[in-house]
């Protein structure tokens, strides 16, 4: 390991996420918003971007093997369905139903993927119920009702770093049934810090590293959902400004979430791809549980390629 490298990677993580959280708060100000820093977040992000920063120099200098790739991509793809499938179309939007043992699978995905139901299902439902306005937890157009380069930073990672209190009061999500979120308060941390452990306990420092750039890669990917998922592509339903990514969007995300127009147009659909070729892993798997009999009640789309876009007359608005 190279220290001088690892001290100018913990400077830069650190240094920057501090700095994009006293920008944040500033901005905040600006509209008398009040905004508190969450130095938990502060510090866990500013960890993985520093460890990600090594992880790079260390994939120029001494190279990933192509296990240690896979290892990486998988880790990849399995928080993401974690995330996705779990915590999303189930927790959130009870878009199917599924074996406990599937369902525990995907939590633990989550927690590996460093994500929380008791925020993430609460934050998720407020998002739709005060979608794009200012008590929406992370929209893009905070600071701008067009837009800008701050609310599009703010969608992404800056909701995360300094919070608004003043959201608290409107989350009436009840927990109380989400599975296993008894159990998150004791399992979250082993399954957090399993998905560097097992990495390296087999690959060495090269399944360190490419644990910190699967985390780093899963969080902006994540998040990406937020800021570019609200401002760049196409508009499915016209009464919400979410939008449809590429073809090369949705390959990079791998679980489906770029088709976040589709989305926000049928809530409750377990396919976030509508079309077959989508490429929605989330929607690939549950069709595989479905058939051993492992989920049920998946609920399919109300529109398909071969129908119009749906419009506001057919298509409620978020409730």
């Amino acid at each position: 390991m190279n220290t001088t490298v690892l001290i100018v990677s913990l400077l830069a993580g650190f240094g920057s996420t501090l700095v994009l959280a006293f920008k944040i708060q500033e901005k905040l100000l600006e509209i008398k918003s009040a905004g508190v820093y969450s130095w938990g977040m502060i510090f866990s992000y500013s960890l993985v971007t520093a460890g990600a920063l090594y992880a790079s120099w260390f994939g120029v200098m001494e190279g990933y093997s192509l296990v240690a790739f896979f290892v990486g991509w998988f880790g990849a793809l399995y928080t993401g369905l974690g995330t996705s499938l779990g915590l999303h179309r189930h927790d959130t939007h009870g878009g199917f139903k599924a074996h406990a043992a599937v369902l525990f699978l995907l939590s633990m995905g989550a927690w590996m993927g460093g994500m929380k139901k008791w925020t993430w299902v609460p934050d998720h439902k407020l998002h739709h119920a005060k979608e794009d306005t200012i008590l929406d937890p992370h929209s893009p157009y905070l600071f701008n009702k067009n837009g800008d380069g701050w609310g599009l930073l703010w969608s992404h990672i800056g909701w995360m770093l300094v919070d608004r209190p003043q959201l608290e009061k409107l989350k009436k999500t009840d927990t109380s049934k989400v599975p296993f979120i008894k159990t998150e308060q004791y399992l979250f941390v082993p399954c957090l810090l399993l998905g560097f452990l097992v990495p390296f306990a087999f690959l060495g420092q090269e399944g360190l590293w490419i644990s910190f750039l699967r985390m780093f890669y899963m969080i902006h990917v994540t998040f990406n959902i937020n800021s570019s998922g609200h401002r760049f592509g196409r508009i499915v339903y016209e009464k919400s400004k979410s939008r449809n990514g590429t073809w090369f969007g949705a390959f990079l995300t791998m679980v489906g979430e770029r088709y976040h127009a589709n989305h926000h147009a049928d809530q409750q659909s377990a396919f976030l791809g509508w079309r077959w070729h989508d490429i929605d892993t989330g929607k690939w798997l549950l069709m595989v549980l479905e058939w051993f009999g492992l989920a049920w009640d998946v609920k399919r789309p109300r529109y398909s390629n071969k129908l119009p876009p749906p419009t506001p007359s057919d298509v409620p608005l978020a409730a």
